[in-house]
């Protein structure tokens, strides 16, 4: 298959096909006339997560659900574009990666808050709150395991680049700009701790490649066994992606219930990642025992 030509990826050869053929080819035309009108890819990202946020609120009205869909499809696709307009403008940023993650979880809130508003608004008891926090935090991991497998994978596959090792921490001044890093810095701490937990052995697998990788580029032959260990089960992650939760939100509003989310998102979702996370460490086991 041949890769399309003008796109942005962050790693083609395990992007969802969705993204591929739909979102990405949209995302670059709306990244492009973005910057013939010098529009920054903070404002793009702010407008993404404005327009995710009303395709949410829609939900609450069965009316106006699929309309709601709609436009949390047309946020997919800004969130798409905000980071191909950063990479074609070399406005590529820490902050710009935790306001695109911001985006998305005010759009999945949105989402939610209509759901439970809806649920309760036609008599459901207050054990919808509940199920509503545990598909929360459900879907938080779910997010944070796609995020990082895929971000590993394109690292050391794709660009060869070992993990930076930690060095003394930058002087901080106390200008706007400073601020805002320091503020980035903290989010993303705390989001990678999370990672690291929920990732298990593959952080070990990371340290390995680390240790034998020269100069910081990973060694030909652990990138080719990395690529052949986990190129499946990176594939099988996308199906904890955004996609997957946001066609069910379409389906759901086409069927007139979506009250069934929670349930979709705590049963087949979490039975995915459970076997994801098995196959993982299968992977990691075997990858581990050659070296």
């Amino acid at each position: 298959m041949k890769e399309p030509e003008g796109l942005a990826f962050k790693a083609y050869e395990i992007e969802e096909m969705a993204d591929v053929y739909f979102f990405r080819p949209l995302g670059m035309v709306v990244a492009r006339a973005a910057k013939a009108l010098s529009l920054t890819p903070t404002f793009v990202t702010a407008l993404g997560a404005l327009v995710g946020v009303a395709g949410g609120a829609l939900l609450y009205d069965s009316r106006l659900a699929l309309a709601g869909f709609a436009l949390i499809v047309l946020h997919s696709i800004l969130d798409s574009s905000d980071g191909q307009l950063a990479r074609m403008t070399g406005q590529v940023t820490e902050l710009g990666r935790v306001l695109d993650g911001a985006g998305g979880y005010v759009t999945h809130a949105a989402i939610y808050i209509a759901i439970i508003s809806a649920s309760l608004g036609r008599g459901a008891g207050p054990a919808v709150v509940l199920w509503a926090v545990l598909a929360a935090i459900a879907n938080g991991a779910h997010a944070q395991m796609y995020d990082y497998h895929r971000s590993v994978y394109a690292r050391v596959v794709m660009r060869r680049i070992a993990r930076a090792p930690v060095g003394p921490a930058a002087p901080r001044g106390t200008g706007p700009g400073d601020i805002e890093r320091a503020a980035a810095g903290v989010v993303l701490g705390a989001y990678e701790r999370i990672q690291s937990w929920l990732a298990g052995s593959h952080r070990t697998v990371e340290a390995s490649i680390d240790e034998r990788s020269s100069r910081g580029i990973v060694r030909a032959e652990d990138r080719e066994r990395y690529r052949a260990c986990f190129y499946w089960p990176v594939r099988g992650w996308n199906l904890l992606g955004d996609n997957t939760r946001f066609y069910a939100v379409g389906v759901l509003a086409w069927l007139q219930h979506l009250d069934w989310f929670f349930a979709f998102v705590l049963l087949p979702m979490n039975a995915a990642f459970a076997l994801l996370w098995l196959w993982q460490a299968r992977a990691d086991r075997r990858f581990l025992a050659g070296l």
